[in-house]
This record gives structure tokens, C-alpha cells and sequence, in this order.
């Protein structure tokens, strides 16, 4: 197996689990410093992939349901590395079941899935079993019914670190692949990506708690 890119993974950071970190052990621009060794065309289509997939996609998101199949069909068009498609449509697939099930937790009822039904392999297939509790994907994506029990109980934050520690495990998978592969560097990216979005998070949660707490003593003093 071809190992192109030995000198640039070795070069990456140790990305702690990102549920056990305080802080990203690399900036985007050094980052970028060191994609900078990447072929043109494999960076090109990584850059695709971000747009396409990535957690921190808030400012580029489509408008419509419509707009993102639009958008997901013609990335894919441009994106032939293999390892990187099979990755993107993972992660599609699990956007799309997650749009599933909080549509029918909304009581919804299948035909709402219609516009996206470009989007994903598994878009026919949920709605023919909309009617079963893990829509009969249980064996193929274990973490369905997990996915399940935090959005009946409305829990946002246990939800958001089960589908990133999904897609983190499965990027950790891709990395030993081929370890010093475009493998390897796709996996780092997009587990960076991860790791700050779920900093982020904390931050702003952080802030939130701040706030509460400034205000409970203005108002006992």
C-alpha cells in the first residue's frame, strides 16, 4: 500500500479523545501549513468533503432539503478517492437517519423525507419501515436506538457526543488503514474538526453557565 504522505502525518499533533480535551493541540492555521504538502487534486476534493460534511458547516449550510441533495450530488462528482466517498456518505447516512427520527418524533409522517431522497441509499428504505423503532437499521448502525432514547428525552448534548464519537470511531478505523496514507490525513482533519466543534460547544456552554450565575447574584444581592 502506498505510503505518500509519511513525512506530513508524522508531523500531525496527538488529538486526545475529544471528549477528555480542554484545548486543540493545533491551530487551523498550522494546519493548513502542513496540508500545504497535500497533492492539489486530493486536497481539492478534502476541501469538497469539508464543505460537505464537516461539524463546523453552520455558515455554509443549504437553505432547503432540496439544495442539500443538490449540493451533496455535485461534491460527489468531484470526489473519487474512495476512502474519502465511502466516509462522506457514512456521514450523510447518518444525517439522514437523525433527520428520520426527530421528524417522526415530531409526528410526521414518511412523505416528509421526499425532498432528500437523492441524499442517502437508506432514504427509501426508512420510509418503508417508518413504522419500526430503529426503522430496521439497528444491525447495520448500532447506535440507532441510543440516538433514540436521548432525543426522547430531549437530551441535545448526550446526542451531539454519541454522533461524534460514531464518526470519530469510524475516522479512527480509516486512519489505520493506511496510516500514512490520504487516509490518515483525512481522518486527522475531520477528528480535528470534531474535537473543535465539540470545544466550541463547551465553550459557549460555559458562557451560558457564567451568565446564569452572574445574574442568580444579582438577584439575591
Amino acid at each position: 500500500m502506498a505510503e505518500p504522505y509519511i513525512t506530513l502525518v508524522s508531523s500531525f499533533p496527538y488529538l486526545p479523545p475529544f471528549e477528555q480535551a480542554d484545548r486543540s493541540p493545533i491551530t487551523r492555521l498550522r494546519l493548513e501549513q502542513r496540508l500545504h504538502n497535500l497533492d492539489t487534486d486530493e486536497a481539492r476534493q478534502l476541501a469538497k468533503a469539508e464543505a460537505l460534511v464537516s461539524w463546523r458547516m453552520s455558515l455554509a449550510k443549504p437553505k432547503t432539503d432540496a439544495e442539500m441533495v443538490l449540493r451533496s450530488r455535485a461534491a460527489m462528482q468531484d470526489i473519487s478517492q474512495p476512502a474519502l466517498r465511502a466516509f462522506i456518505e457514512f456521514r450523510i447516512d447518518q444525517q439522514v437517519i437523525l433527520a428520520g427520527l426527530r421528524q417522526r418524533n415530531a409526528s410526521a409522517d414518511a412523505s416528509v423525507l421526499e425532498p432528500i431522497s437523492g441524499a442517502s441509499r437508506w432514504v427509501r428504505h426508512i420510509a418503508t419501515h417508518w413504522g419500526d423503532p430503529n426503522f430496521k437499521l439497528a444491525a447495520v448502525y448500532p447506535w440507532i436506538a441510543e440516538a433514540r432514547s436521548y432525543l426522547d428525552g430531549n437530551n441535545a448534548c448526550a446526542l451531539d457526543s454519541l454522533l461524534m464519537r460514531v464518526i470519530w470511531q469510524r475516522l479512527g478505523h480509516i486512519a489505520e488503514s493506511n496510516k500514512f496514507g490520504f487516509e490518515a490525513v483525512f481522518a486527522f482533519v475531520f477528528k480535528w474538526d470534531i474535537l473543535q466543534a465539540w470545544l466550541a460547544r463547551d465553550a459557549a456552554q460555559a458562557k451560558s453557565r457564567f451568565q446564569d450565575l452572574i445574574k442568580e447574584i444579582k438577584n439575591d444581592s
